[in-house]
C-alpha cells in the first residue's frame, strides 16, 4: 500500500510540475509578445519623429508603380516560400503546389502572433489534409533550413568580403552559393535511400533504430536533400526571397525620398528576413525593431537626402511593415478560401470548431 500511496504522490506530483512548466511558456509567451508590441510602439514612435515628417510627406507622392512594386514583392515572398516548401518535399511526398503556397499564406499572417501557431498550423493543416506524418514533417523544416543555410551562408559571407553589390558581387554570390548547395547534395547523398540506410546501420548503435518506421520518416530529410532538381530550385528560390525583401527596402526608401545603396538594402532586408523567422514571440514588433537597432550597429540608420541632410531609415522599416500586413492579409484570406474548397480534408474547419 505504501508502494502505491508513493506512487500516486510521485504521479501527482509530476502532474503538477507539468502545469507549472506550461503555465511558465505560456507566460513567457504573453510576456514576450507584450514585448514585441511595445517594441512596435517604439518603432512606429520613431518613424513619426519630426525629422521624419519630410519624408512621411511623400508617401501621398507615391506612383502606382511604386506602390505596385512594393506590393508584388511582398506578395512574392509568400509564394516563393510557398514554393520553397514545395519543392523540398516533391521527392518524398506529391502535393499541388497550389495547397502549399496556400498553406504558407496561413501561417506567414499567424508568423504575427506568439505560441508558434505559425508552427502549428502548417503541422495541423500538412498531416490532416495531406497525410504527411508529424516527422517527416519535421525532417521536411529541417531540410528548408539546412538549405536556407546553404544560401544565406555564402551569401552573408560574399556581401561581408565584397561590401558593395556589383558584377563581382553577384558572380561571388552565384558562385559560393551554388557550391553551398551542392556541397550539401553530395552529403545528404551519402545517406538518402536504402544504401545510406544501410550505411547508418553499420553503426551498431543505431542498427536497431534503422528498422523502425520512425527512422524511416526521420530519414525522408536526407531524400529530400539528396534530390538535386529540388535542392537547387530551393536555393535559387531562397536568393530570389532575400533580393525580394532587399528589393522591398529599395522600393519604401525611394517613396520617402530615401535613397539607399544595394549592400545596405541587401543587409536590412537579411535582418528583417531572418529576424522574422526566429523570433519567439511571433514576429511582429521584433523584426521592425530589431532591423531598426541593426541599421544604427552597421551605420546605416539613417541615410543622405541631399543638401548635407539626413533621413531616418525607421520610417521605411514601418512602412514596409505596413504594405506587408495587408498583402499578408490578402494572401491568407485567399488561402483560407482555397483550402476549403479545393479537395481535401476540410482540416480548416476542424481547426475553427
Amino acid at each position: 500500500m505504501a508502494d502505491e500511496h508513493d506512487q500516486d504522490q510521485a504521479h501527482t506530483d509530476s502532474e503538477a510540475a507539468g502545469k507549472q512548466r506550461s503555465l511558465a511558456k505560456v507566460l513567457i509567451q504573453v510576456i514576450g509578445f507584450a514585448a514585441s508590441i511595445a517594441a512596435l510602439g517604439w518603432a512606429v514612435k520613431m518613424a513619426l519623429t519630426e525629422e521624419n515628417r519630410a519624408q512621411l510627406e511623400n508617401l501621398q507622392n507615391a506612383s502606382a508603380g511604386q506602390v505596385m512594386a512594393l506590393v508584388g514583392l511582398s506578395f512574392s515572398s509568400v509564394a516563393i516560400n510557398g514554393l520553397i516548401f514545395w519543392v523540398v518535399i516533391r521527392p518524398v511526398h506529391r502535393i499541388r503546389a497550389t495547397d502549399v503556397i496556400s498553406t504558407n499564406a496561413i501561417a506567414t499572417l499567424l508568423a504575427y502572433l506568439p505560441f508558434k501557431l505559425s508552427l502549428v498550423a502548417r503541422i495541423a493543416i500538412h498531416r490532416k489534409r495531406d497525410g504527411v506524418p508529424v516527422l517527416t514533417i519535421g525532417a521536411w523544416f529541417a531540410a528548408i533550413g539546412v538549405l536556407m543555410l546553404a544560401v544565406l551562408g555564402p551569401m552573408a559571407l560574399v556581401s561581408f568580403v565584397l561590401q558593395d553589390v556589383s558584377l563581382l558581387w553577384w558572380v561571388g554570390v552565384v558562385g559560393s552559393v551554388a557550391i553551398g548547395v551542392g556541397a550539401v547534395i553530395v552529403m545528404a547523398r551519402v545517406f538518402y535511400g536504402e544504401r545510406g540506410v544501410r550505411r547508418i546501420a553499420s553503426v551498431g548503435m543505431l542498427r536497431g533504430w534503422t528498422e523502425k518506421e520512425s527512422f524511416a520518416r526521420l530519414h525522408a530529410g536526407f531524400d529530400m536533400i539528396a534530390c538535386p532538381w529540388s535542392s537547387s530550385w530551393a536555393g535559387i528560390l531562397r536568393m530570389l526571397d532575400v533580393l525580394a525583401f532587399a528589393g522591398r527596402f529599395v522600393v519604401a526608401a525611394a517613396v520617402l525620398g530615401l535613397p539607399i545603396s544595394g549592400s545596405d538594402a541587401l543587409l536590412l532586408g537579411s535582418v528583417y528576413f531572418l529576424i522574422g523567422v526566429f523570433s519567439p514571440f511571433g514576429m511582429l514588433g521584433t523584426r521592425e525593431a530589431g532591423t531598426i537597432g541593426a541599421a544604427a550597429l552597421f551605420g546605416v540608420s539613417s541615410v543622405a537626402i541631399g543638401d548635407g541632410g539626413e533621413g531616418p531609415i525607421a520610417a521605411a522599416v514601418v512602412f514596409i511593415t505596413a504594405v506587408e500586413t495587408v498583402v499578408n492579409l490578402g494572401c491568407a484570406g485567399f488561402g483560407v478560401a482555397w483550402l476549403r474548397v479545393s479537395p481535401g480534408k476540410r482540416v480548416l474547419d476542424d481547426l475553427v470548431e
